[in-house]
């Protein structure tokens, strides 16, 4: 098969990108890959973060009328006087301050067609008119990740993931501190008859404040605006509740009916991923019921994976869950330094 078998087509506006909402989702499952980069998950992103200064950078390959490789990316003008063209992939690249913290995002490509798609891919990509380029938490072993790696600009931030599989994990598998911890924190919930439990939707939408103003108040102590400070990062979750709630899960610990530790997570075929959590500090920090938390939703995993998602490099707290370890990485690239420099300086003097 030759590369000119396939069919290349330019994606120039959001309507013409989702009516191929039903041949992504395939390709999408063709590819295992995330929810990150499931059409459900980006469409929702465009209604929440979508402006009128985005504009649209896809390409899309078609064996006949077959989707067979979608490069989902957009630019968007960035200041008001000196303007700069910033490159980001679909569901990432808001305001860092409403940041959704998509994790994974690659290019689909059906493996079959890898060896003829990826070169076409990286030339029309590397033709882009953009000033600067951004990628974060993507895996190494990403399609998008080995059509950048050659890059001479690139410059790569390596991080980490952590996730495990729940299939067959116990008690044990936690680290020597881990388990210590986890003996005083079930024996001081017993204690308080704790009742650990998946919640329904009707529960989730429930307990959705709780969880809020648990994680607020823990980062509000530290200084800091927390997650959901913006109230689009709030209207995007809440949206994507509603419209796709077989992708969304909370599990919680509760005394007396009342919550005392939430752990909300976005959830595929295959991967629980860990987004968001609280927990009463004031009154059961002493309880660990957070941690003690995690160890009942890997137990009681309704898939097969438990991910942690992108973690710091050395001691970080998902490692103690005996969690496999996996080399990640953020990206980018300038192709216009000297603009780069002009840009800050204007916005500093302005």
């Amino acid at each position: 098969m030759s590369a000119a078998k396939l069919r290349w087509q330019t994606v120039e506006t959001l309507d013409e990108l989702f009516s191929l909402e039903q041949q992504w989702n395939q390709l999408a499952l063709t590819c295992s890959a995330s929810l990150f980069s499931q059409c459900s998950w980006v469409k929702q992103w465009a209604e929440q973060f979508w402006h009128s200064g985005c504009c649209l950078s896809c390409l899309a390959g078609f064996d006949g009328e077959t989707l067979v490789a979608l490069a989902p990316f957009y630019s968007q003008v960035e200041g008001r006087w000196l303007k700069l063209q910033r490159l980001s992939v679909m569901a990432q690249g808001e305001e860092e301050r409403a940041e959704l913290a998509s994790e994974y995002p690659d290019v689909l490509v059906n493996p079959v067609y890898k060896g003829i798609a990826q070169p076409a891919i990286l030339e029309w990509f590397t033709q882009l008119k953009v000033d600067v380029f951004y990628c974060r938490a993507l895996k190494q072993s990403s399609v998008l990740y080995e059509l950048l790696a050659s890059q001479p600009k690139l410059i790569v931030n390596s991080a980490r993931g952590y996730s495990l599989s729940s299939e067959g994990w116990s008690i044990n598998q936690l680290s020597r501190n881990g388990r210590s911890q986890w003996r005083r924190a079930d024996k001081a919930l017993k204690q308080q008859k704790a009742e650990f439990t998946w919640l329904n939707s009707d529960e989730v939408n429930l307990q959705w404040p709780a969880l809020i103003a648990f994680h607020q108040a823990r980062w509000k102590q530290k200084g800091k605006a927390g997650a959901f400070a913006d109230s689009r990062f709030i209207a995007f979750h809440e949206q994507f509740a509603k419209g796709c709630p077989e992708n969304v899960a909370m599990s919680g610990v509760f005394i007396a009916g009342k919550a005392i530790a939430l752990n909300y997570y976005l959830l595929d075929q295959n991967n629980l991923y860990f987004y968001q959590s609280g927990w009463d500090e004031q009154t059961y920090s002493r309880y660990s019921p957070g941690f003690a938390l995690h160890v009942w939703s890997i137990i009681n995993n309704p898939v097969t994976r438990y991910d942690f998602m992108m973690g710091a490099q050395s001691e970080s707290y998902k490692a103690k869950f005996s969690s496999e370890e996996t080399s990640m990485a953020n990206l980018y690239f300038i192709n216009s330094p000297w603009r780069i420099r002009l840009f800050k300086l204007v916005n500093k003097i302005l």
